[in-house]
């Protein structure tokens, strides 16, 4: 089990979770999952919606192609219970954690302040990787000890 499971018996997942759950925190759960494999670390992530729409925007699917992710066929997915029983950790991205989220004991962040990746999805996926890079070295040094 990683460090950054952080509750006992909590598997090493991370849930992502934006407000569609077809770009924001489809673009951090994607690459989560390649840097944390890069950096040796036995995580796995997953994309979710508090509202979801469906498939990824044609935009979006485009820019993440070319950074080496196939996402066709992918269909967002709402934010359910089970998701938080099975995580490490949950992120929201942009949004406030749902209210029975209040009664959960697994860990959660606010990652706030992500641009817009419809406007510029360079700099939305340029953000999200720091803070994934962050969280993957806050993992492999509580790995460390």
């Amino acid at each position: 089990m990683s460090a950054l499971a952080l509750a006992v018996g909590r598997a090493a997942l991370v849930v992502f979770v934006c407000e569609h759950g077809n770009v924001k925190s489809l673009i951090a759960s994607r690459w989560f999952d390649r840097l944390s494999e890069q950096s040796g670390l036995a995580l796995r992530s997953v994309s979710r919606g508090l509202s979801p729409e469906g498939a990824v925007p044609a935009p979006i699917a485009l820019r993440l192609g070319r950074d080496g992710f196939d996402v066709a066929g992918f269909e967002a997915t709402a934010l359910a219970p089970a998701d938080v029983e099975h995580a490490g950790r949950v992120v929201f991205i942009g949004v406030p954690p749902p209210e029975w989220m209040g009664r959960s004991r697994v860990p959660v962040e606010r990652w706030d302040g992500i641009p817009p990746a419809s406007e510029d999805y360079e700099a939305a996926r340029d953000a999200l990787r720091a803070r994934i890079a962050a969280l993957l070295r806050r993992a492999a040094r509580a790995r460390a000890r």
